[in-house]
């Protein structure tokens, strides 16, 4: 099995309160992501969600925490799972705060792919 990683960047710029992305992604199956923010304000709730071509939220809207690396596991089991096939297909990566943000506010979402590496070739 050969891993490839690929990273979602999204700003809330100052005085906003979400941050979208849109893209196609390449075709791999999806074993998991994590998250990095400079997010901190415990009192302004945070969530991010991911979106299918439709608009239908393929992964819930749940708290950052919920998306971040986790401590003490190993490799497989620190990261959030998703288990899903890409299918060249095209997602929306939203994040989103009840308030404005009082500064520029970054979400990195690490999505962690399992390829073949005969398809490499």
């Amino acid at each position: 099995m050969a891993v490839r990683e690929k990273v979602i960047n999204i700003t809330i710029p100052k005085g906003e309160t979400e941050g979208l992305y849109t893209t196609a992604l390449e075709v791999g199956f999806v074993l998991g992501v994590e998250l990095h923010t400079n997010h901190n304000d415990i009192d302004n709730f945070a969530e991010y969600g991911i979106y299918d071509d439709s608009g239908v939220s393929f992964s819930k809207p749940t708290h950052i925490d919920h998306w971040k690396r986790r401590e003490g596991a190993g490799f497989d089991d620190s990261y959030k799972p998703l288990f899903f096939n890409t299918e060249s297909k095209t997602f929306t990566f939203k994040a989103k705060t009840s308030q404005a943000v009082i500064k520029s506010t970054y979400f990195h979402l690490i999505l962690i792919y399992k390829i073949n590496p005969e398809s490499c070739t």
